[in-house]
Formats: C-alpha cells, structure tokens, sequence
C-alpha cells in the first residue's frame, strides 16, 4: 500500500548552498537554473532513486509532463519537481529546462505550530517563479482575468521550452481529482501537438521512483459541455498517470484504472 512504512522511509533535505547568494536572489529576484538547484538538492540527497522512461522525451522540441501530487514528511512536492527536472536535464544535455506551473497560494500552511498567512504563500510563490521562470496559476476560478494570462504566459514558454505541472495541486500520494479547468488546459495544449507525458512518482520502500510513460492522446467529445470535457480530460490525464503507479496508489481513480485496463485487456500490476 501507498501508506506502508512512511515514517522509515528518508527525509529529504533543502541544501542551498551557498544560502546567502540564494538569500540574495530570492530577496532581489535575480534568476536562477532550476535544473542546476535541481541536481544540486539531489546530488546532497543520495537516497535511493530510479528514473523509468525519460530516454523518450523529445530532444530539441516542447512538451508537457503531468505528474501525480506526492508528499509526505520529509518529501515534499517541490522535492519530486526536482528530481523530474533534473532527470530530465540529465537526458536532454544542453536543451532547454522544465519550466513548471504553480499555484498561486497555500491554504493551511504552517511553520511548526504558527500558522503561515496565505498572502504570504502568495507573495513567496510568486518570487520562486520570478527566480526560476516559473508559471503562476491562479488557485481560485473566478480570477478569468488572471488565469487568460496565465494561459497566455503558458503557451509562451511552450514556444521555447517544456513545461511541468501537479494538476492535483494537493494530495498525499492517493491520485484525488485534479482542479477544475486542469482538464481543458491539457486538452488545449494536447490539440496544438505538444506532448503529454504522464509522469508517475510513487516509492518502493526507500526507493523514489519516478516512471514516465508514453504520451497520451486526450480528446473529448465535440458535443459536449466545457465542464463535461473538462472532466473527461482529466478523468483522461489521471487514468494514464495511474497507469504508471502500483494499485495502492489509484485512489479516487480506481474503478476507472480498473475498466481502462479490462479494456486494454492488461493486467494491473
């Protein structure tokens, strides 16, 4: 099961080194290599690692990776965003970055018993993007406004380079449905010809594993509501991440997994 001995599983750690130029630029918003920070908190993280799939990622076009929303204590989700851009730097050498998109807030967040404010989640949030290049998504969808900039600032960066995102936005490991509107994103940037890697992360023991899988082919019904397709987009997009996990991991996606499989006539695992 997903939850099997988290407590022994490694804590992992945020080396930044050296931390006053990091201090510096985050104060400032000077830019900075995400993948180069990436491979740094990695390379000061020696625990257990295994990248499936990332030899098939296009060398010199864009695309998009999906990945599933992991956390636990002592690993957290920026952690997993590190160790897919680092991998994927490793397999593209000279190429451009994974430019990831963020929420633009965290409701709930806390240091030890204080609790964290979530305009200063905001203002926090929207620095890391300044720095590294990041996409600010707005969290709550009556910002129409915000989120067609957002959308165009997106396709922008797909000019240039590759782009990642958590459409869950949070979650503990168990795949949950991802924010409303994730769906017609993906469905979006899949019709213009990018991509759509689905990216698994789950761990085995003490292993991290990271499994990337085949892109996927999302597609809805013309006749349909927007709400309608938004759903089966990313009904779409989480079937093919679960694809990619063990069955202890499927959560709010299940019987979904469980009928794609019967119908693809493979046995989950």
């Amino acid at each position: 099961m997903a939850s099997d001995a988290v407590t022994r599983r490694p804590g992992y750690d945020f080396p930044w080194l050296p931390r006053i130029p990091f201090a510096f630029d985050f104060l400032f918003g000077r830019r900075r290599s995400f993948a180069r920070d990436s491979a740094l908190v990695m390379a000061k993280n020696p625990y257990p690692r295994r990248f499936e799939g990332f030899e098939q990622l296009p060398q010199a076009s864009s695309f998009v990776i999906v990945m599933n929303h992991y956390t636990r204590p002592g690993l957290h989700p920026y952690h997993c965003a590190m160790a897919a851009s680092a991998a994927a730097a490793g397999q593209r050498p000279g190429q451009p970055e994974l430019s990831w998109l963020l929420t633009s807030e965290w409701y709930g967040a806390r240091f030890g018993p204080v609790p964290i404010s979530v305009w200063l989640t905001r203002w926090a949030f929207r620095r890391i993007a300044r720095i590294y290049g990041l996409v600010v998504l707005p969290r709550r969808e009556e910002l129409v406004v915000a989120r067609a900039s957002s959308l165009r600032r997106v396709l922008s960066i797909l000019a240039k380079r590759p782009i990642g995102l958590m459409p869950e936005g949070v979650g503990w490991g168990h795949l949950i449905e991802p924010s409303q509107g994730s769906g017609l994103l993906l469905a979006m940037l899949s019709g213009r010809g990018y991509p759509i890697f689905p990216l698994a992360i789950f761990e085995e023991d003490s292993t991290l594993v990271l499994r990337l899988g085949r892109p996927l082919r999302l597609s809805t019904p013309r006749d349909i509501s927007r709400d309608e397709s938004d759903r089966i987009a990313r009904e779409q997009t989480m079937v093919g991440i679960g694809h990619l996990l063990p069955r202890g991991y499927w959560g709010a996606y299940a019987a979904a997994i469980e009928g794609s499989l019967s119908e693809e006539g493979a046995a989950p695992e």
